[in-house]
């Protein structure tokens, strides 16, 4: 084996021996996929590339290598619950892959995989293995050709194991995975062939590093396969196992990719790490830490929904282990600095942004450490009133997970020590539940990455010539129907497609005799799909064979333009009176506002935001240029353009200018559609200032026609107002409030005069009381409305003494109610309101609880509701012991 390696040395040695057969290195793309929604998050290395497949190769690439970063934490790829408990699993990791495009296939993937594992790395022949698809004749006999290995050591697997599909439908094809033998040579002869203990078995002694995918086939939705226009290969090899391997380690965690954050991680808390179970805590957090850095960087934030709901799910679960390491304050953010150190050289978005990404985590750990005691509370309520034996509902387990971030486990570790048990299958339809819900709320894509339902006339990428004009002559490369909803990609297009937060155009594609109305123009990897439903005409085969022109609606766009120009200013002026801090955490650009998110970790002022707004409006009086220059995207970000983080830049970018050559007031990397000069977005008015998440506020605003329309709608107000309180535009206000005071008042007086009446009817319902003990009992009937017997139960418990229990039955229509009042003496001998009420609504099918002073439960059953009441009688002798 050659000598030891470094992760960095590793990286760079396979990316330059790629680059020595030819191929063209290509950046990581975000790990929050901006430009594909069909993905909460790039998970594999070819996803960047998932348009090519099929012929949209609009820079002509041939052969490409990476290493890209990978999330698997969602869906199907979900490796979250493992991480930490063994060796090579984790959250986030890289891929190291080398892809052809229609260019080479097997023979060259093959003996070029060989070359880099035994010539250049030098790993033992003797320890590797290679597998190809059961039917593969062909790889077979090129393994056999170039590696000489034994025919044994070539091994034929399934479909299981060795062809590999995107999904269902879609791109696939058979391949060829190289697996390594980490084991007693001694043993292997006994041991390889085992289905369990071998090669793709289901230990770690034989470990897959490499997988070659041979793309030949199209899998149709009735199952069958056909082949692709072109043959492709696409590669990915784990990085960590190759380094573990390399540097002669057995565990991923053992290497130099993990070490200097376990190394800081027992610093920081004391506790020594060893490779056992002890060392869990330690490891989950180095890789937890590397899944979280990375997606903020990239563009996400933990949140409520989405992918922001896995990002808080990954860092409360950080944080419960350093918990486990005596740390009871924020811990993990205090390790962003070691993860710069160490890949900030490959990846410098996490070097850039590692104050942010700190400040993000360490907000978002403290308001879990409040939530985690509170959630501790919630779980003593939650089991307060149950018995030994019986079980905490599925819905609680889940709300304690869900709000909490308690896992089943840790609440069935809890129960345990009360005698309780959970309900694990209640959880689990709740889990299944909200995972339809997250389902059902992404964005649905387009299916660019198959053939099957599109009439295809020419395979092509489009040239989008928006950027000068507004219409264009253009052709149908293809289209589908669905539900009449039309999907065209053309061969030009003078249509923006939603990127970067700027929304999608809209327009018309016209042709003799046919309209369709574009309502949505979107981006899926690298297509441009055009969204349309036919206004005259028929779409078909033949009459989508035509030349069509195709128009942008051009007074949605001219608003689209002013309020994305807008955002370039309000970035510049947000800087300005805030810090050099702010940074874009993502917009959105509609013809009817702007959204805003930045990073900040407090409020703005009044103050501030009346500023921010008055620069931003002198800036549109001041009528500044607005200039675009196309250049390298090193030499732009060296000249101080602003560029936003996790946004893919490819290696020429547009630089948008706002202000005089040289004192420009703002300077981007943009690929949107901007006015000409800043007079021409009118006005500028903020409507709000609002917190998104830990670290960053949202700012919504408006510009020209959007804002004149909310002046108007406020000065109609203010004209109703004045002429209602019959008051000059100051004096307003002051009305206003004395009004308002008035109607308070007058509230209260109200307020008071109903609870005086209620504690009339109450002194008369609190008479001949049924003596059960040392209690004073009162069963009685009722028939108030809904706020009525609210009222009532507040006159009763003013006046209800010590040694007093009032049950009410209460029917209103077709809804029974239950209350019980329980005076301060009687609770502290085991009469408590709240169990008297469920064992009263109990016996009327109903439901409720409460204090042990005050309850109430509601029922459908109304004709019951009597007769359940009666039964307090006995339960209130029984709690007495009477």
């Amino acid at each position: 084996m050659a000598e030891t390696m470094t992760s960095a040395q590793v990286r760079e040695s396979f990316i330059k021996f790629f680059e020595s057969k030819g191929h063209l290195f290509v950046r990581s793309s975000p790990v929050v996929p901006h430009d594909d929604p069909t993905l909460m998050f790039t998970n594999a290395g070819m996803n960047q590339f998932k348009a090519i497949f099929l012929g949209d190769n609009p820079k002509g690439w041939k052969r490409v290598c990476n290493s890209q970063k990978c999330l698997r934490v969602s869906g199907k790829h979900n490796d979250l619950d493992v991480v930490g408990r063994d060796n090579y699993h984790h959250t986030f990791f890289e891929m190291l892959g080398n892809w052809s495009f229609g260019d080479y296939y097997k023979k060259e993937a093959i003996a070029w995989a060989w070359e880099l594992l035994t010539e250049v790395w030098k790993l033992p022949k003797e320890r590797l293995f290679a597998t190809v698809y059961e039917d593969d004749d062909e790889a077979w006999q090129i393994w056999k050709d170039v590696s000489g290995l034994p025919d044994d050591r070539i091994m034929r697997f399934g479909a299981h194991s060795n062809f590999w599909e995107m999904g269902d439908t879609g791109p696939c094809g058979p391949c060829s995975e190289i697996h390594y033998d980490r084991g007693d040579i001694a043993t292997q002869t006994e041991t390889f062939k085992d289905p369990i203990k071998g090669v793709n078995g289901e230990n770690d002694r034989y470990i897959e590093i490499w997988n070659n995918v041979f793309m030949q086939y199209e899998r149709l939705s009735d199952g069958s396969l056909v082949p692709l226009k072109a043959k492709n290969v696409d590669t990915g090899m784990g990085f960590e196992r190759i380094c573990a391997i390399l540097q002669g380690k057995t565990s991923n965690y053992d290497t130099d990719v993990f070490t200097p954050i376990i190394s800081k991680v027992a610093e920081l808390s004391g506790v020594p790490y060893n490779d056992g179970v002890e060392g869990t805590p330690h490891r989950v957090i180095a890789d937890h830490l590397r899944a979280l850095s990375f997606a903020i960087a990239d563009g996400a934030l933990p949140s409520n929904e989405g992918r922001g709901y896995v990002l808080r799910r990954i860092l409360r679960r950080a944080s419960r282990f350093a918990r486990l390491l005596g740390q009871k304050e924020a811990f993990i953010y205090k390790l962003v600095q070691v993860l710069a150190d160490t890949m900030g050289d490959a990846f410098p978005e996490i070097r850039e942004r590692k104050d942010f990404v700190a400040n993000v985590i360490k907000s978002e750990e403290e308001s879990f450490i409040r939530t985690l005691d509170a959630g501790l509370e919630r779980f003593e309520t939650i089991s307060a009133d149950l018995k030994k034996g019986e079980k905490i509902p599925g819905d609680k387990v889940f709300l304690l997970y869900d709000t909490y971030g308690f896992p089943p486990d840790l609440t069935g570790i809890l129960a345990e020590e009360k005698g309780l048990l959970i309900d694990e299958e209640g959880y689990e339809k709740c889990m299944q539940e909200q995972k339809d819900r997250a389902r059902a709320n992404m964005k649905k894509g387009i299916n660019t990455m198959g053939s099957e339902g599109w009439t295809e006339y020419a395979v092509g990428s489009t040239q989008f010539v928006g950027y000068e004009a507004d219409t264009a002559k253009v052709k149908v490369l293809r289209f589908r129907e669905d539900k009449g909803i039309l999907s065209i990609v053309l061969d030009t297009t003078p249509f923006y497609a939603e990127m970067g937060g700027q929304v999608g155009d809209k327009g018309l594609l016209q042709a003799e005799g046919l309209d369709i109305a574009i309502f949505d123009t979107i981006r899926v990897n690298d297509t441009i799909v055009h969204r349309g439903k036919v206004t005259k005409g028929e779409a078909n085969k033949d009459t989508m064979s035509v030349e069509f022109v195709a128009k942008v609606d051009m007074r949605l766009r001219d608003d689209i333009r002013a309020n994305h120009s807008a955002t370039h200013l309000l970035q510049a002026a947000l800087r300005q009176v805030l810090g050099s801090h702010v940074a874009q955490q993502g917009s959105r650009v509609e013809p009817g506002f702007l959204r805003f998110d930045f990073s900040h970790f407090q409020a703005m002022t009044k103050e501030e935001i009346q500023q921010v707004e008055d620069i931003v409006n002198d800036k549109i009086r001041a009528t500044l240029p607005v200039n675009t220059d196309v250049m390298d995207v090193d030499a732009a970000k060296a000249s101080g353009a602003m560029a936003l983080f996790g946004e893919k830049y490819g290696e020429e970018v547009r630089v948008v200018k706002m202000g005089a050559c040289g004192e420009e007031f703002s300077k981007e990397l943009c690929g949107g559609l901007h006015v000409k000069n800043t007079g021409a977005i009118g006005m500028f008015k903020i409507v709000s200032e609002a917190s998104v998440s830990s670290g960053v506020r949202r700012i919504e605003a408006l510009t020209g026609r959007g804002a004149m329309a909310l002046f108007r709608l406020e000065d109609s107000v203010l004209t109703v107002l004045r002429d209602k309180l019959r008051a000059k535009n100051d004096a307003i206000v002051e009305r206003f409030e004395l009004t308002l005071e008035n109607a308070r008042k007058l509230e209260k007086e109200l307020a008071d005069a109903k609870l005086e009446i209620a504690a009339s009817a109450a002194a008369e319902l609190l008479k001949n009381p049924e003596q059960v003990g040392e209690a004073k009992l009162y069963i009685r009937d009722t028939k108030a409305p809904d706020d009525g017997f609210k009222t009532l139960l507040d006159g009763i418990a003013q006046k209800i003494a010590d040694d007093e229990v009032v049950v009410l039955g209460n029917v209103c229509g077709k809804a029974g109610s239950i209350a019980v009042l329980v005076g301060k003496a009687l609770q502290k001998k085991g009469v408590k309101a709240g169990d008297l009420v469920k064992e009263l609504a109990a016996y009327a099918n109903g439901r409720g609880g409460g204090r042990p002073d005050r309850a109430q439960a509601g029922t459908r059953e109304v004709e019951k509701v009597s007769g359940a009441i009666q039964h307090a009688t006995e339960i209130v002798k029984t709690k007495l012991g009477v």
